[in-house]
């Protein structure tokens, strides 16, 4: 498994029972577990505990919301200042594990307005001393593969970055991703699936990108629907690595337009947001595979971009642009997801005028099409 092997990934079915043991080979005797609310029991992570106290003072940190907050971030930041961890061990979906690269980055920063300026300047984090292993319990964010981490201050979305964030230890366990709902691992699994897409028609995209991308997109685009409707631990194993893979993938070359779009949707009418990605996405893949030369970005190569729109038709089983976008509304449809911005509570004009004019510029710098803000208002306006 050569996607693997230049970073410290344990892979398989029960894979966070070597958690103590990790906490040993790393030195750590003091350990802030940073878990979510329910899926830390749900998922049988919890049984680690009792060992991992055999080797570690252990403190457990639940108490943040699912879109990570600075307002909870300086929370966290004064417990590990009073604790003072040697080791971070997150548990959890996407935004436990940006919490713990969070808390890592700012460590040190107990007051509110240092750290709301920190981040708002933007720039990159380091840590010290601190051990960071990260535990997916769901199959989608791709953080545990990624040089950085979301925070938002209010309504506004921060994205924080620095490769001494990527984790020392990670546990690629299956097994902990099948206690979720039908309905989390759909928004997860199809964040996972949106993330190779979008990997491999980024302007940033490169030959390593499009490697990984390649790798995760049959994973996932074969396994989603399996994992969504009659889990099973090949269904589970397939999404875990894909995911992984994906994060691998746009963690060099970052997300498009879809994502941009994402986060105003997720905000604004509280869609979760792999399925506020899912909603837009379906347009422009069908745009993408359209778009004329004129249209590119200026550092766009056309045949590369045919190259990667055909890839992408072809894992969704489509001939054209027409058909690839009725597939995907098909497989949201397969797997629960309502395609519907009207359903969101996107029902007037003005509203989907609005989150276009929400979008996140860099992200839409990013993306392999140019459109204006008014185009993008035109493409959420065609939405259901």
């Amino acid at each position: 498994m050569s996607a693997l092997a230049d970073r410290d990934i344990r892979f398989g079915d029960n894979t966070i029972a070597m958690a103590p043991n990790v906490v040993r080979q790393l030195g750590a005797t003091r350990v802030l577990v940073v878990c979510g609310k329910n899926s830390f029991t749900a998922s049988g992570a919890e049984a680690i505990v009792p060992e991992l106290e055999n080797v570690a003072q252990v403190r457990r940190w639940n108490d943040f919301r699912a879109n990570t907050d600075a307002a909870d971030l300086i929370v966290g930041l004064r417990i590990v200042e009073e604790f003072q961890p040697d080791a971070i061990l997150a548990v959890g979906g996407g935004s436990a594990m940006d919490m713990a690269k969070l808390l890592c980055g700012y460590r040190g920063v107990t007051d509110k307005k240092l750290l709301e300026d920190a981040i708002r300047a933007g720039g990159t984090v380091s840590r010290t001393n601190t051990a960071l292993i990260l535990a997916p319990t769901t199959s989608g964010s791709g953080a545990e593969a990624t040089h950085f981490g979301v925070v938002y201050i209010g309504a506004d979305k921060y994205s924080i970055g620095g490769p001494t964030i990527l984790p020392d230890v990670v546990l690629l366990d299956p097994s902990l991703t099948l206690s979720g709902s039908d309905y989390q691992r759909a928004t997860s699994g199809v964040d996972a699936l949106a993330q190779a897409i979008e990997a491999l028609w980024a302007v940033d995209a490169t030959d390593e990108s499009h490697a990984f991308a390649l790798q995760a997109l049959p994973l996932l685009a074969g396994s989603l629907e399996a994992y969504v409707k009659s889990p099973s631990a090949k269904a589970a194993r397939d999404m875990a690595l894909g995911s992984y893979l994906a994060g691998r993938a746009i963690d060099i070359a970052k997300t498009t337009a879809a994502h941009a779009l994402s986060y105003g949707i997720t905000k604004t009418y509280g869609l979760s947001h792999g399925h506020a990605v899912a909603v837009t996405l379906g347009s422009f893949i069908e745009q993408h595979a359209e778009a004329s030369a004129s249209r590119l970005q200026d550092a766009v190569d056309p045949m590369a971009h045919r190259q990667a729109m055909d890839e992408v038709l072809a894992a969704l089983g489509a001939a054209n642009a027409a058909e690839a976008k009725e597939s995907w509304a098909e497989l949201l449809q397969r797997i629960g997801l309502d395609a519907s911005l009207t359903n969101a509570g996107a029902r007037r004009t003005e509203d989907r005028h609005k989150l276009a004019n929400s979008v996140n510029l860099d992200r839409l710098g990013n993306n392999p099409v140019k459109f204006t803000l008014d185009e993008l208002a035109e493409l959420l306006i065609d939405l259901p």
